[in-house]
């Protein structure tokens, strides 16, 4: 009998195998528990850091960090609290982190809120795992105080060795603080001994600090400086210590805000007292540098790299540095490009290529900055030296009343070729002021080489000399100068110190070509020739106008194979011959030759006395004495002029003057000088009295034939007139 199996509907469809769907939803289930369940943990976490989050321990923890490492006191007057979002933060209000025990004073670091973005593990375990720091307003300290010590060094605190520590709390759950092992005893002599950021920032090991609106001030209570930086925005950003770390920010100095830019790689080598690579670049109104090079820290800061530097202004640049370069007209753009190797208090510049204005220089310096004035030495060649441009700024439009000679202003008149330059020369003494403060700047001990040397309208050719600069006094010694187609060597000492500038010369100059030489000097054209001259003089004063009032010294002067202009001697003594006193003047185009020239002028309170005055010439001989008045720019000067020979004497000649000295008188300013002979006028009157006396027509006509008057008369001989005189009696 066969038995047929009937399979039921449920049996067909596979009866006891789970069903695809039913296990879909399963898994959606225990996906559904799980995720509650972790959301519930979170939630509970979150709960638990903002009901119970351990912030003091972690608070703690950095005070007691920054204790063992530096030996400083970091103190929290403000509130400290715990933000989640949007990550999670531990913020610090008025944090201060105090200057050095046996220093005082104010706080090296002071922050009016840190917030410290740390991981959620870091807070459960109490550990310090800053990721970024948030600093708003910090301000920092930096002091050296009257030992020199420096606020910014990091003491080294007490240490005991021990193999393991774990943290201890006491009663209120505060941490007890830790005993310092040797690894971080040797952290903290790192610290010590290089005082740098970089090794701070490993300490905490954060992957960005921010600084907002903060300000650093230094103050040397040695020299009683003080700096300030302001508006101090920065961005840190630092991966490990061994990548980079990169700074990117801006600063205000002295009102001039300033784009900062830094890279330095690897921070693990400059923390290891090895060198590191450096890039630099600062971007301002003033200034535009840049340093690309290596740093080092293991026995004090040492740099060695290139620099570069831009400034549209040498006094903007000066001024904001806190270093006026040059008191006078702008001196215009300043570029430099040089090697630079820095360190123990030294900088040294070699390949130094730099332009200002319309100078180049190319050299090499060295600049000790030790002691509180910096010292410089070197060599240096420039294409001009213009000294002037340095040390000169215009001055008020009048000079001061006690800074005018005392002599009345000489009267206008009109200016004559020979006795004053061409328009635009010197016409008076300038009241520029003349400002030494630069001399106090820096010592220095240079040899310089110059293309020319230039001093307001004054120049000359190449130049070789040397600079010694001490205490504010500036020795310049020429040790050779070519100048107005001569030679030219001596020392020209500038004195700073006093609140009077003082300045002396002792000048020997050669084969100097006299016109351009006195031009330039002091507005005088009129003596042409070869000319030797020894200068001694000293003078004091803010101005050339004050120096000039104040001149003393010596001033010897030979000039050879010449002629002075605008004056011709031998023509008035012709004209006395003749019997003609009028017409004794400057005239143009008109010279005394002469084939020697010389003289000693000695200087008393900007008054020239000279009593040896000798003029050679083929048929005339000159002596002379008289002043010259520098202040007033004036002179009294008595010539007596000798004929030598009869050839000039005509038969018109009234007087012969062969081998007779004639006295005539040069007087008045400078710019156009009254000549007359010697008691001209006296005889005249005399011969005026004899004429009135007589009531002769006769005779009248015969004086003034005599003195040259009356249209077309013929002039007489002295004997006619003493004929008619006799008759007359």
């Amino acid at each position: 009998m066969t038995e047929y199996l009937t399979l039921g509907p449920e049996t067909r469809r596979g009866k006891g195998r789970p069903r695809p769907g039913r296990q879909r939803n399963r898994w959606l289930v225990i996906a559904g528990y799980a995720a509650l369940s972790v959301g519930c943990l979170l939630l509970g976490v979150v709960t638990f850091l903002i009901v119970a989050a351990p912030v003091d321990l972690v608070r703690d923890r950095l005070v007691q960090q920054v204790k063992s490492r530096t030996g400083r006191d970091l103190v929290v007057s403000g509130s400290t609290s715990l933000v989640l979002f949007p990550r999670p933060a531990l913020s610090l209000v008025d944090v201060a982190v105090s200057a050095p025990p046996d220093m005082g004073g104010a706080p090296t670091l002071a922050v009016q809120a840190l917030k410290a973005e740390v991981g959620l593990l870091s807070l459960l375990t109490g550990q310090a795992s800053v990721r970024r720091v948030v600093l708003t307003r910090p301000a920092v300290e930096l002091r050296v105080d009257a030992q020199g010590r420096r606020s910014w060094d990091l003491a080294l605190a007490p240490t005991r060795p021990v193999k393991a520590a774990q943290p201890a709390t006491s009663g209120d759950g505060r941490l007890q603080p830790l005993p310092v092992s040797a690894p971080q005893a040797q952290d903290a002599r790192r610290l010590a001994g290089g005082g740098n950021l970089a090794a701070t920032l490993e300490m905490f090991s954060p992957a960005s600090i921010q600084v907002v609106d903060g300000s650093v001030r230094y103050v040397d209570e040695r020299s009683g400086a003080r700096y300030d930086v302001t508006s101090l925005e920065l961005d840190l950003a630092l991966g490990d210590s061994a990548g980079p770390l990169t700074t990117k920010g801006s600063f205000a100095w002295r009102g001039e805000k300033v784009a900062l830019e830094s890279n330095l790689s690897p921070l693990r080598a400059l923390l290891d007292q090895q060198s590191a690579k450096l890039t630099v670049k600062l971007a301002g109104q003033p200034v535009e540098a840049s340093y690309d090079g290596t740093i080092e820290v293991s026995a004090g800061l040492a740099l060695e790299g290139r620099i570069r530097l831009k400034s549209p202004s040498a006094q903007t640049l000066g001024s904001w540095v806190g270093k006026p370069i040059a008191a006078g007209r702008d001196t215009g753009a300043l570029a430099l490009s040089s090697s630079l190797t820095g360190g123990n208090d030294r900088i040294a510049l070699a390949d130094l290529e730099a332009t200002l204005g319309d100078t180049s220089l190319n050299g090499s310096l060295a600049i000790e900055t030790k002691a509180a004035r910096p010292y410089v030495s070197g060599t240096l060649r420039l294409s001009q030296l213009d000294i002037g441009g340095i040390l000169i700024r215009p001055g008020p439009d009048a000079a001061a009343p006690d800074s005018r000679p005392s002599q009345a202003a000489p009267r206008k008149v009109p200016q004559v070729r020979g006795f004053t330059k061409q328009p635009g020369g010197k016409a008076d003494w300038s009241d520029d002021l003349i400002d030494l403060a630069p001399l106090g700047l820096a010592d220095a001990d240079l040899a310089l080489s110059a293309d020319r040397l230039l001093y307001k309208d004054m120049k000359t050719g190449p130049v070789r000399l040397s600079l010694q600069l001490k205490d504010s006094v500036a020795k310049l010694a020429l040790q050779e100068m070519l100048l107005y187609e001569g030679r030219g060597r001596g020392v020209v000492t500038l004195d700073g110190r006093g609140q009077t500038p003082a300045t002396t010369a002792n000048l020997m100059l050669e084969g100097i070509s006299a016109r351009p030489l006195l031009t330039d000097a002091l507005g005088l054209d009129w003596l042409e020739g070869q000319s030797t001259i020894a200068v001694a003089i000293a003078g004091q004063g803010v101005t050339e106008r004050q120096i000039i009032t104040t001149l003393n010294g010596k001033v010897d002067m030979a000039t050879a194979n010449g002629s002075i202009d605008a004056v011709d001697v031998a023509k008035i003594l012709r004209g006395i011959e003749q019997g003609r006193f009028a017409g004794l003047r400057v005239a143009a185009g008109e010279k005394t030759p002469f084939s020697e020239l010389a003289g000693t002028f000695t200087i008393a309170n900007g008054v020239a006395d000279n009593q040896d005055l000798r003029l050679v010439s083929t048929n005339l001989r000159v002596t002379g004495a008289g002043s010259f008045n520098l202040p007033a720019r004036s002179l009294d000067y008595t010539v007596r002029p000798k004929i030598a020979n009869l050839n000039a004497t005509t038969e018109r000649a009234v007087i012969n003057l062969s081998n007779v000295e004639i006295p005539v008188r040069i007087e008045g300013p400078w710019e156009k000088p009254n000549i007359s002979v010697a008691g001209q006028e006296q005889i005249l009157e005399a011969m005026k009295q004899i004429g009135k006396s007589l009531k002769s027509q006769e005779v009248e006509d015969a004086i003034k034939g005599l003195l040259g008057g009356g249209d077309g008369q013929q002039k007489v001989k002295p004997r006619d007139i003493l004929e008619k005189l006799f008759k007359k009696q």
